[in-house]
């Protein structure tokens, strides 16, 4: 590979190279002004992940980097080390420079794939290999080629190959950087719900039903629920955001009954039944539970703050859901035998609430449910809904 310095260019390439290079400056003026500030260079062995020119023994390779940086009246913040540590302990076997700017100032990292110690930033060698060439402009940037060799100049950077190989040079400015990674906290990703849940307007329950039925153990009645969410600015200031996320989540009630009453499906309402064998003997149960599958959309506008707050993030917002499955479980006590009943047990099958989150910094996030719809058809069952909180990952 030989150095920039070192290609042998024609006119006509010159030519090209410099009309390429001013279309560049009209398509994105932050590219010119990159180039309008004085440049170091750093050059950086990526095998053995040191300082070419101007290392000192025995100091790590961040430590030799900063004290560059500081020679050229520069920062090497957080982020700007994170880049250069990637593309050094990358898998690329091409030589990249980074070309970093900050307060005016603006340096050079080339990152040398195979490099002796005397190495310079490498770039394709040239020549008029054919007669093959032009200039083609459009949204993704300039590209030049002339023969066998190539230049292609984006809003990203500069590609320039030279037959098989290739070197890379792209922008970079910290202070964008910094910008775009350390702002603003958002509910996007995959998310995991655990919690507990519990029955809402148990006071209402009279009539042929008995309050006791519907007692619930405080933390064997649980809540799990997974999904996946996205999130889109609505507006953003200096300190806070406003945003929006929706998504698809699937969720499990799982109410888990505190006697030995399990319920059933009676012809014209849901029923409770003692438990007993087959000689009519009352047999205790270690697990007595209903468990209630959905499929939710959850939609919520959420008040975003930076991520270093304690208080990440502010969420109040809805969802509607589709029951998928619904079934009982009990366990004998004794014996262990265990017993499933897949049946509807005239549960709504639409279910919709109201939900409020919580983001901390260095804490799971936390949540709650408040089912708006009843669980219970009119008239088959009480008028009682369900209610879930707990920790979101």
């Amino acid at each position: 590979m030989k150095s920039i310095s070192q290609l042998d260019v024609t006119v006509n390439w010159v030519k090209l190279y410099i009309i390429a290079f001013f279309m560049v400056l009209a398509i994105q003026p932050t590219i010119a002004r990159n180039t309008e500030t004085d440049s170091t260079v750093i050059k950086i062995d990526k095998r053995n992940q040191t300082v070419l020119e101007g290392g000192k023994p025995n100091v790590s390779l961040k430590e030799d980097i900063q004290a560059l940086f500081q020679k050229s009246g520069m920062t090497l913040d957080d982020a700007t080390w994170i880049g250069i540590r990637r593309v050094v302990n990358s898998d690329i076997t091409k030589d990249t420079v980074l070309v970093i700017s900050q307060n005016n100032k603006t340096i050079n990292v080339a990152i040398k794939a195979n490099a002796p110690s005397n190495a310079t930033i490498n770039s394709g060698s040239s020549g008029n290999k054919g007669s093959k060439g032009g200039v083609s402009v459009g949204l993704g940037g300039v590209h030049i080629q002339d023969g066998g060799d190539e230049v292609h100049v984006s809003v990203n950077g500069v590609v320039v190959k030279d037959g098989s190989e290739e070197t890379r040079v792209m922008w970079r400015d910290t202070a964008k950087v910094a910008r775009r990674n350390g702002e603003f906290a958002s509910r996007s990703g995959f998310n995991i719900y655990f919690g507990l849940n519990s029955f809402t307007n148990t006071g209402s329950i009279s009539g042929i039903y008995n309050t006791k039925d519907f007692e619930l153990s405080p933390f064997g009645s649980r809540y799990f629920g997974f999904g996946w969410t996205r999130s889109a600015a609505i507006s953003k200031g200096s300190s806070a955001a406003l945003k929006i996320s929706y998504g698809l989540e699937f969720s499990w009630y799982n109410f888990m009954y505190e006697n030995n009453r399990y319920e059933v499906k009676g012809n014209n309402n849901i029923e409770f039944k003692d438990y007993v064998d087959d000689k009519g003997q009352p047999v205790d149960l270690s697990r007595n539970k209903l468990t209630v599958a959905y499929i939710n959309l959850p939609v919520m506008p959420y008040v975003a703050f930076k991520k270093s707050s304690t208080v990440t993030y502010i969420g109040f917002g809805g969802y509607v859901g589709y029951r998928l499955d619904s079934y009982t479980k009990t366990k004998e006590s004794d014996s262990g035998r265990k017993l499933w009943n897949h049946s509807s047990f005239y549960l709504n099958n639409l279910r919709y609430g109201l939900a409020f989150e919580l983001g901390l910094k260095d804490f799971p996030d936390l949540f709650v449910n408040y089912d708006l719809s009843q669980l219970y058809q009119t008239g088959y069952g009480p008028k009682i809904s369900g209610l879930s909180f707990g920790i979101r990952f």
